[in-house]
């Protein structure tokens, strides 16, 4: 997610457990079953927590620097939903941290929930760069909430040079379209989600869920910097995913 890394969205081994575990966490889940592609519908879904919940995050390693440094970048998020961070003592959490030099991942949502134990999410303690270490601590637990990447929006329409991300990412400039190689880069870069399986607002190029978009990389005069801080967008999105709860019902 910084400006030499990317991080890895970790997706579930079994998708029935991941629409069971989705399902049963929040029923709005759901709301992309209704398809007219019907062989394909039973297992679609979104992976967000029920708004009001409560994530319990234990950290699996890292020094106190590091542990404060994400807790208080993780801590944007929260004026924007109705789920609260409960950063807790032991390795028994929703969310599971790890500090490991040169990775980041997660997994998105409540995806995390079929780890039954090890890491759900791994930060480099890149303590010494604080403004990206925030934003991938921002990002990563972007996809901890359910967000996808924006780059892969639907409606992404990015002009990109593949010959060159290809051949940036050691890619044989001849590999087919199975090659291993080749097929990380397009799950990470090209393949944009289909628009019948996700909840998604229109695309944001500013968004913290988006990767940097080097000029080299694309036709024309196009890039995107790299994003520091939450967009509007971001936070408005988050707001509509989980919502404030009435009252009456939070207690």
């Amino acid at each position: 997610m910084n400006a030499n890394k990317t991080c890895t969205v970790i997706q579930p081994a079994d998708i029935n457990a991941s629409y069971e575990v989705a399902i049963t966490e929040n029923p709005m889940n759901g709301h992309a079953s209704a398809s007219s592609r019907k062989k394909r519908a039973v297992l679609k879904h979104t992976n967000f927590w029920a708004p009001g919940r409560t994530l319990r995050i234990a950290f699996l390693s890292g020094d106190q620097a590091f542990k404060d440094a994400v807790k208080a970048a993780a801590r944007h998020w929260l004026p924007h939903i109705s789920v609260t961070f409960n950063f807790v003592e032991g390795e028994q959490g929703d969310i599971r941290i790890a500090s490991e030099p040169g990775v980041y991942f997660s997994y998105i949502g409540t995806n995390a929930l079929l780890v039954e134990e090890g890491p759900t999410m791994a930060l480099s303690p890149d303590l010494n760069m604080p403004q990206f270490f925030a934003a991938n601590v921002m990002h990563e637990f972007g996809h901890a909430l359910g967000a996808e990447h924006e780059h892969l929006h639907p409606q992404a329409n990015i002009p990109w040079n593949k010959q060159a991300v290809y051949a940036a990412h050691d890619v044989d400039e001849d590999a087919e379209e199975g090659d291993y190689a080749r097929s990380v880069v397009d799950n990470r870069y090209f393949n944009r989600l289909d628009a019948s399986e996700v909840n998604y607002s229109p695309y944001d190029p500013l968004s913290i869920m988006h990767y940097r978009v080097r000029q080299d990389w694309t036709e024309g005069d196009f890039k995107i910097d790299l994003n520091l801080v939450l967009s509007e967008q971001d936070k408005a999105f988050m707001t509509q995913v989980y919502p404030p709860i009435p009252q009456n019902q939070s207690s």
